[in-house]
């Protein structure tokens, strides 16, 4: 009787431990390719390891998958209503961190991550600094980052050898060599193989590329006047929108790029269409997104692809700066959240260094946030010291500023893209940028930055 009586305690005392679990729940897209240390290879299976910290923590995780739009969706409906029903959710540095973030919408993480509790899990002084400037707003760091990546052109070493190109480094060689190609091609009947992938589909998307070209025309963020990139520079100096003045000059070379060398349909084209186009060996040229390169060399079932593709550095314009093209797959934790103690513990662990390798590990891509995994057995392996040294450079030398930080980021983001996408349709760029400084400048005067 005693016996049973002690194992009845003991259940009962092992259930209330596991009743007092703290519930943190996470939303993201990319099940069963983020976080496969964790999740395994579906994305909902637990493993040891996340068992472990469960234990550890006494925490317990769940995760709700989606695809990009609808989880960005649900992640706003939240946030606006205040309902807390997520604890750690997807970000992204090209317009949530600073919608957000200005919003009031976000927990600081400055202050948790200050104490050394969370070491064990993560130290930011591990990680590529770009990484915390890209998701710091108005001095808090409100992101942290999974998976990330600087600008690069990804090209076909065989199609270059073949018709005598030098790999560029400026925008003007970078237009020469596409000719090249283009001339090439004709010549020899190849009418499979275009020079150029990018992306110019309507929305936010081509805008993290394009505004990399602006800066590198313009020598600085051309999107306000005097190159402000915060909502106080904009307020105290009354910048006006500058969309149909320096910006203009990075505009109209994405737009001709994609025109002159790019497949049909370019102005339809996302980052997806990119990557596949490449990998199925029908362009010569991916930039400045070189992840979705390496995605499209690490999944192809093309040799040719496989076999003779390499990284360069992005050219630089004729300011001397280089394109730019910077983005963080960010999580950072609500200010709605009802336990944002054990909800930054769950973020620093999906972050942290044991996550980054093993993202690098199970991708192979040169695309992380901490330099002991870029330089790590794995990655130098498959790729090289040299081209993880070029991808380490391209980081370094990132300017994740190179668009304003301002709480309209995200609609500005969409309104560039639309505009970008409808030059590359129409040809027409002069239309496209007066129509988009009309916008803002109505957008900016409504927000009262000019009062």
């Amino acid at each position: 009787m005693r016996k049973i009586l002690i194992v009845l305690a003991l259940a009962l005392l092992a259930g209330a431990a596991l009743a007092q679990q703290t519930d943190i729940r996470v939303i993201a897209f990319a099940q069963g390719f983020a976080w496969p240390d964790l999740f395994g290879s579906t994305g909902t299976e637990k493993t040891e390891r996340l068992l472990a910290f469960e234990e550890q923590e006494n925490i317990n995780v769940t995760i709700e998958w989606g695809d990009e739009t609808a989880v960005r969706q649900k992640v706003l409906t939240d946030l606006i209503s205040g309902a807390g029903r997520y604890d750690v959710i997807l970000l992204g540095s090209d317009g949530a961190v600073q919608t957000y973030g200005y919003s009031g919408f976000l927990e600081p993480l400055d202050g948790y991550l200050a104490t050394g509790d969370l070491d064990q899990y993560i130290t930011l002084s591990d990680l590529y600094p770009q990484f915390l400037t890209a998701n710091t707003v108005d001095g808090n760091l409100y992101g942290l980052s999974y998976y990330s990546f600087g600008p690069g052109i990804i090209y076909r070493t065989d199609l270059f050898d073949r018709y005598g190109i030098e790999v560029p480094t400026t925008t003007d060689e970078l237009s020469t060599a596409l000719e090249q190609l283009k001339t090439g091609f004709e010549a020899d009947g190849i009418t499979d193989i275009y020079p150029l992938t990018m992306r110019g589909a309507p929305g936010e998307e081509p805008s993290l590329d394009l505004t990399g070209f602006v800066y590198a025309y313009a020598g600085y963020p051309a999107w306000f006047e005097g190159g402000v990139t915060t909502p106080e520079e904009i307020r105290s100096t009354r910048a006006k929108p500058i969309f149909t003045g320096d910006f203009r000059a990075g505009f109209e070379s994405f737009v001709n790029l994609s025109r002159e060398y790019g497949p049909p349909g370019i102005a339809t084209h996302t980052w997806v269409d990119m990557m596949n186009l490449y990998s199925q060996g029908r362009a010569a040229v991916l930039l400045p997104s070189a992840i979705n390169g390496y995605a499209a060399i690490t999944s192809t079932e093309n040799e040719l692809v496989r076999d003779n593709s390499a990284f360069a550095p992005i050219v630089t314009g004729p300011s001397g700066k280089p394109i730019q093209s910077f983005w963080t797959f960010s999580l950072g934790v609500p200010a709605s959240s009802k336990n944002k103690a054990e909800a930054v513990k769950v973020l620093a662990l999906l972050t942290g260094n044991r996550s980054m390798q093993a993202f690098a590990d199970q991708t192979q891509w040169p695309s992380v946030t901490i330099p002991s995994v870029m330089h790590s057995e794995t990655l130098v392996n498959r790729w090289g010291s040299d081209e993880i040294d070029l991808n380490e450079a391209a980081i370094q030398a990132s300017d994740p500023y190179y668009f304003p930080y301002i709480p309209e980021l995200a609609e500005f983001m969409d309104k560039i893209g639309t505009a970008a996408s409808k030059a590359i349709t129409s040809g027409d760029v002069d239309s496209a940028l007066n129509e988009l400084q009309v916008w803002a400048l109505e957008r900016m005067t409504t927000a009262g930055y000019y009062r």
